[in-house]
């Protein structure tokens, strides 16, 4: 059963309070739960930062996670690497792989060179992207935290309705997907 909003806060609300003084009045609750968890060190460090000028809050909390003694230089003017919000761009390879697996999944008389070839054509660049998108999500350390997740998915879910809408407003594109989902059924039984 899931945490209700009133003592979520209650209970962040007791975080913050457990904090050192000159630090409560900088975290906000949605930060406190991450502050908390940061060693005394990390948490004086955080401080030190904090009345040196730093003003983004999560990414230094996310360096001092994995070194307490990170340099308030460091904090205040993070390097590059630690910036890069996104991970690496996947195997494009893979990619196209995972591409032809779809596409085979879908049309199962396709024979295989036919799938990959289908997966590198210019018209299968969007889903490319998509795919590799796809492949990233998982890979990213924030996935897991509320705010991210619920954002993905509305995202994920709009998109899916205006997939759906589509669908539904071009008679082929329906009679295909009839078909196909009659197949995965009998695939499955």
């Amino acid at each position: 059963m899931s945490e209700k909003y009133k003592s979520k806060r209650e209970r962040r609300q007791r975080m913050l309070e457990a904090l050192p003084d000159g630090l409560r009045d900088h975290v906000s609750l949605r930060n406190v739960e991450a502050v908390a968890a940061l060693s005394p060190q990390a948490q004086m460090r955080l401080l030190e930062s904090i009345q040196a000028g730093l003003v983004r809050l999560p990414r230094a909390i996310e360096q001092l996670r994995g070194d307490p003694g990170t340099s308030i230089a460091d904090l205040l003017h993070p390097p590059a690497q630690v910036e890069a919000a996104i991970p690496a761009q996947p195997d494009q390879t893979a990619v196209a792989q995972l591409v032809a697996d779809r596409i085979q999944e879908c049309f199962p008389n396709m024979t295989r060179v036919s799938a990959e070839a289908l997966a590198e054509a210019d018209a299968m660049q969007v889903v490319r992207a998509v795919a590799a998108a796809h492949r990233q999500i998982f890979k990213s350390s924030q996935v897991r935290t509320d705010f991210v997740m619920l954002t993905l998915y509305g995202v994920m879910r709009e998109t899916l309705e205006q997939l759906e809408v589509i669908i539904e407003e071009t008679p082929a594109l329906r009679q295909s997907f009839e078909q196909t989902y009659e197949w995965r059924k009998e695939e499955t039984c």
